[in-house]
């Protein structure tokens, strides 16, 4: 057995996120959390560090490691935080030598060799983590082969070396269910236009995608699409709703329902449970996939709000992204949302390739025009392990391993990865604002979010008023 510590790390959200950054709350890391019962059912003792809410100094972290008398630690890392992850990793090292420290997720997976090298960690997982994780885990602490754990680069001797990939997980309903006992799960909540109670929790029904969007990196980590059975979904969901007493049960697939017959046959069997009716569940699907009748068995089994990454409002954009549907699609997958008596909040990216001042204000037109109750506009950010990063990158228009400004809501315009050719940033910036004045000071929209919808909490919903204020005068001078 051996003593795991898993870190959530935190980032400089006021740095990364401007004036949003009141916006940005602590929310369910379900990676984190699948890895923390995947270590406790191969014997391992886990503790759980979500830094996102205790926000510690690496001092810090590093005596709590020392004190929990780790043998390995374990960090996620995503892009916008990569920087003072790696950091985060050498300054344990150099504190704790004898604790291994191991990386994982997206961008520690396209990056490894470099974060290696640089003495941030002693290895890296790729893909799936729930049954690499815990191998590697025993061969570092029992100095075990480590060659033969499949799935990750590490150091032999001064050559980086890298294993054979482990085979995807066939069937996701031999997961142990998430260990939200060991995180501050009290905590969390999903953004604004995606939270409709709390408590919230996370949940997992498919990994795996078919689509090919060119700005999504999500391909990265394999396209292989695999369905959790629609009982084994539903059992989740009751004991999350039973155990912890949560009110909205928000899926994190990527495209959640992904066909029609999975879609009704786990709303089906998520009835069937007769779940105590003061709950609701949320997920992002594609407009193209869901028709009235999926949207009527969603609704009867308490869903409540539907995202659409709708992107774009102009089709020669969105044919330029891969999204392979049309705006005729968006209006007729809202419409049956909308007939279901789903709320529906959508995605839009400004700044896409081939985006200029006309096709941004084209897209925030298409917004206005369609009957939903969230628009969440971001300018478009490639990140690393997309299509449309790579070719940006060989074009030499990004500004590349700059990652803390790799966020959506980068409030400084000189400092924008990438601008589409012909636009400047502080012109992306001032539509940014723009669509969201035009979209949210609608009295239509304003009525609706005070008397019908009424599940942004009163922090929340002062702090996007005095950000729309801020806007307002900003654009007014």
């Amino acid at each position: 057995m051996a003593r795991v510590f898993l870190i959530n790390p935190s980032m400089d959200v006021s740095s990364g996120f401007g004036e949003y950054h009141k916006l940005m709350e602590p929310m369910p890391c379900i990676g984190l959390a699948y890895l923390a019962s995947s270590c406790q059912k191969a014997g391992h003792e886990v503790f759980v560090l979500d830094n996102f809410v205790d926000n510690k100094t690496f001092e810090d972290i590093a005596e709590s490691v020392k004190s929990f008398e780790a043998d390995v630690v374990g960090i996620s890392m995503l892009t916008p935080t990569a920087s003072s992850t790696e950091a985060l990793g050498c300054f344990i090292k150099e504190k704790l030598p004898s604790v291994k420290v191991v990386f994982g997720n997206l961008h520690a997976s396209l990056f490894a060799k470099d974060l290696i090298n640089n003495g941030a960690c002693d290895a890296v997982v790729h893909g799936e983590g729930e049954i690499v994780f815990p191998k590697l885990v025993e061969a570092l602490v029992n100095n075990g082969n480590v060659s033969k754990v499949h799935g990750i680069t590490y150091k032999r001797g001064d050559e980086i070396v890298s294993t054979e990939m482990c085979e995807p997980i066939n069937d996701l309903d031999t997961l142990p269910y998430p260990a939200w006992d060991l995180f501050p799960w009290r905590a969390y909540t999903f953004l604004p236009f995606v939270t409709v109670a709390k408590p919230c929790l996370a949940i997992m029904g498919s990994r795996g995608c078919p689509f090919r969007c060119k700005f999504c990196a999500l391909g990265y980590m394999g396209n292989l699409v695999r369905k959790r059975s629609p009982e084994s979904i539903a059992n989740e969901i009751e004991w999350l709703v039973k155990k912890f007493g949560i009110r909205h049960v928000g899926f994190v697939d990527p495209i959640f329902p992904l066909d029609k017959k999975h879609a009704i046959a786990t709303c089906r069997a998520i009835r069937a449970k007769n779940i105590s009716e003061n709950w609701w569940w949320t997920c992002e699907t594609r407009v193209d996939i869901i028709d009235k009748e999926i949207c009527r068995e969603m609704k009867l089994a308490r869903c409540k709000r539907i995202l659409f990454g709708i992107e774009s409002g102009v089709n020669e954009i969105l044919a330029g992204i891969g999204k392979q549907y049309n705006t005729d699609d968006v209006r007729r997958g809202v419409a049956a949302a909308k007939a279901a008596g789903l709320e529906i909040s959508a995605f839009f990216m400004l700044g896409l390739p081939g985006e200029t001042k006309e096709t941004a204000e084209q897209t925030i037109d298409f917004a206005l025009s369609l009957d939903i109750d969230f628009a969440k506009f971001a300018i478009t950010i490639p990140l690393p392990g997309s299509e449309l990063y790579d070719d940006l990158v060989k074009q030499g228009k990004m500004l590349e391993k700059e990652w803390k400004k790799f966020t959506t809501f980068n409030p400084r315009p000189d400092s924008l990865p990438y601008v589409p050719n012909g636009m400047t940033g502080e012109e992306l910036l001032r539509l940014h604002r723009l669509a969201n004045l035009k979209f949210y000071l609608r009295l239509k929209i304003i009525f609706r979010h005070l008397f019908l919808i009424r599940s942004i909490g009163m922090k929340s919903m002062f702090n996007g008023a005095m950000l729309i204020l801020k806007q307002l005068l900003k654009d007014g001078k």
